[in-house]
């Protein structure tokens, strides 16, 4: 557990309201989380909707299925292709990490 100093205004705040610091704090993270959450899915959201798949999918039909390639790389509108699965391979990373925040703070 780590050890943080807060005002003792917001303290005095909270305790009237029946809440603690504790509480507050886990409540921000959730919310701050959950916001983060919403973020990241809005920006996976765009290369769904463009490659019509999941990432996951998506990125093991771009390395095993070499008709589908083809046909990405004859579009002019998904050439680019390599470059959007490494930046959705960092969202889906990112986003993943960020479920386990949450769920660590739900569960904690």
């Amino acid at each position: 557990m780590i050890t943080i100093q807060i005002k003792e205004e917001y303290a005095e705040a909270l305790e009237p309201l029946g809440q603690s610091v504790d509480e507050a704090l886990r409540r921000l993270a959730v919310e701050r989380a959950n916001q983060h959450i919403a973020e990241l899915q809005q920006k996976i959201k765009v290369w769904e909707e463009r490659y019509k798949s999941s990432y996951d999918l998506f990125a093991y039909r771009t390395s095993t299925d070499e008709a589908f390639v083809a046909e990405l790389n004859a579009n002019p509108a998904t050439q680019q292709w390599e470059a959007d699965l490494l930046k959705w391979e960092f969202y889906a990373t990112e986003l993943n990490e960020w479920y386990k925040r949450l769920q660590n703070i739900l569960t904690a």
